[in-house]
């Protein structure tokens, strides 16, 4: 039995956790997927939580205006341009030091998720495009592993459970997301601090419910809210039986592996470029290379350089992010140009 005055001590007399509960978590694994303002606090709270072990999976860095939304990272974090999967996990384990940490840094894509996602007890989205939650929830149904859909801009913000088999899945909501697209970015209207936080507590408590055993405790309903206009509803979520993903169990968007492929950043004005999944990719000769030709700033997780409005960020697995401009013609030539690919 754990001690009555232990960490948990509090969670412990919440009903529904308990002794079995709490346990449960400390032996639960759960993968947080994108670790900007909703998966940064979703983190946080698992971490304080007590979860056994908790992956970080993020593919950019910390930068100055992630400071007002993002409550794990700190002005020392952009300063050094720390990978947001690096300085979550930094962070966090001064929080919790009892408790196991995976961080990785990469873009999640058709060729790695599934190894992700392997032995997760529950996933909790904290995304910022239609496409990779598509990816995510075609993972999810085929391995069976529950995860938590979350989502804000501006002053609003949704949320929603999806267990496979049980509920609708998120193309049961959202038919053909991976082609969706959104003029309502955080570059466009902004983002409100607080919706964030919100958002990410619901996502938090729901994987907590997971995690506790607790499955049958979960919301079954699309979760909306505006924080300005003091709005909450819900939207009953009715599985499709004749759903692509989880009805007839076609999982297309694993099954791509383009040799190039691009995709633009929310709030920012870049494009990032992914090579194949396959290709190989020697960071350190990159280095060496381009400091001949060009100024660069460098450390153990990504180096940079500019090129005229341009500049580029090079991470170890050969992934760029072009910032100063949004044609991904412009970012695959200068990728072509001073990577190669």
């Amino acid at each position: 039995m754990l001690p009555a005055e232990s960490r948990y001590s509090r969670q412990i007399l919440v009903p529904g956790i308990g002794v079995e509960g709490q346990k449960a978590i400390q032996e639960a694994t759960a993968v947080v997927i994108g670790l900007g303002a909703l998966g940064s606090t979703v983190a946080n709270l698992l971490a304080r939580a007590g979860v056994g072990t908790l992956r970080l999976v993020d593919r950019d860095f910390v930068d100055w205006t992630n400071l007002q939304r993002q409550g794990l990272y700190e002005e020392e974090d952009a300063r050094k341009c720390l990978p947001k999967a690096v300085a979550a996990h930094r962070h966090l384990a001064r929080v919790n030091s009892e408790i196991r940490y995976e961080s990785i840094v990469a873009d999640v894509n058709p060729g790695n998720i599934e190894q992700i996602l392997s032995g997760a007890t529950v996933v909790v989205d904290g995304l910022d495009n239609f496409y990779t939650r598509a990816l995510v929830n075609e993972a999810s149904v085929k391995m069976t592993i529950p995860w938590i859909h979350g989502a804000c801009v501006s002053t609003y913000g949704t949320a929603a459970t999806i267990v496979p088999g049980e509920t609708a899945c998120y193309n049961c909501l959202f038919p053909d997301a991976a082609a969706m697209t959104s003029a309502n970015t955080c570059d466009t209207v902004g983002i409100l601090g607080p919706v964030a936080f919100a958002v990410a507590s619901w996502e938090a408590a729901e994987a907590l419910k997971i995690l506790a055993g607790r499955k049958e405790e979960v919301s079954r309903r699309l979760m909306f809210l505006d924080l300005w206009l003091n709005d909450v509803h819900f939207v009953p979520a009715e599985r499709n039986l004749e759903c692509r993903v989880c009805g007839r169990r076609e999982f297309s968007l694993l099954d791509r592996n383009a040799p190039l492929t691009t995709t633009s950043l929310c709030g920012r004005n870049a494009i990032q470029v992914v090579p194949a999944v396959a290709r190989s990719f020697d960071f350190e000769s990159t280095v060496d290379r381009l400091k001949k030709a060009v100024p660069i700033e460098s450390n153990q997780y990504l180096l940079k350089f500019k090129v005229g409005q341009c500049e580029l960020v090079v991470f170890r697995d050969g992934r760029a992010i072009v910032f100063g401009t949004d044609d991904p013609k412009i970012a695959k030539s200068l990728y072509g140009r001073y990577i190669g690919g």
